[in-house]
């Protein structure tokens, strides 16, 4: 029997979906170096809960909007005063461990744009552009010296230029993802997404034992791994 050429079978499902997703994450920070130094990434996670609509006829553009949990941290070095010391800044007394995590919420509008159908392709490669808000939940800090924990604390956290509040920004996001889609003959589907997310403003917390104007800006990079449906 001559070969053959077979089309895949067209989706007979709504091409709309909700996704949920997991992922993990790296930061990139940049701390005040007159307050802090040593500065490094700790391991983030995050999870999202996001509907999809299709927004043209060729399957290949998708808007979508949802809910995101992110955590992420980072250590550095900095100062620790005492009650009623005198804050003296020497840059030789930031031998203080700070291990700093942030927990956010998030508000993802999302653009996605494939470069395959996704109502005949089994698989489709796709680009990513986003607009997040992000909401400043709350925060866990420890701060050690010489691996002896000194002070346990919930700062909270703030924005340096707010947005309709302190504890309320965003940030810009841009990825390549990869799905397999929901078609008739294969009713499940999952995608995997990198995403890289560019912050808009520095966050910070004041306490009386740590430095005034201690400034953190961070970028993040994130591999996400999700279901369709």
């Amino acid at each position: 029997m001559p070969f053959q050429n077979r089309a895949i079978p067209p989706t007979s499902k709504s091409p709309n979906a909700t996704r949920i997703g997991f992922g993990s994450g790296y930061g990139f920070y940049m701390i005040n170096t007159h307050h802090a130094k040593s500065g490094a990434s700790m391991p983030g996670f995050n999870c999202s809960l996001r509907r999809e609509y299709k927004t043209d006829r060729a399957f290949k553009t998708f808007f979508s909007f949802g809910l995101e949990y992110f955590i992420h941290g980072l250590n550095y070095y900095s100062y620790y005063f005492k009650p009623d010391s005198i804050k003296i800044y020497d840059k030789s007394l930031m031998t203080y461990k700070y291990s700093l995590m942030v927990h956010e919420l998030g508000l993802p509008l999302q653009l996605k744009i494939l470069f395959k159908r996704s109502d005949n392709s089994l698989f489709s490669p796709y680009m990513i552009l986003g607009y997040h808000f992000r909401y400043l939940i709350t925060s866990n800090l420890n701060i050690s010296q010489n691996n002896v924990l000194v002070k346990k604390d919930s700062p909270e956290i703030n924005f340096r230029n707010s947005l309709l509040g302190a504890k309320i920004n965003s940030f810009v996001s841009a990825g390549l993802g990869w799905q397999k889609n929901n078609l008739a003959s294969s009713k499940h589907s999952f995608f995997i997404e990198l995403l890289y997310k560019y912050g808009f403003s520095q966050y910070s917390f004041s306490r009386d034992y740590s430095a005034n104007a201690m400034y953190i800006n961070g970028t993040h990079l994130s591999l996400v791994l999700g279901y369709k449906y």
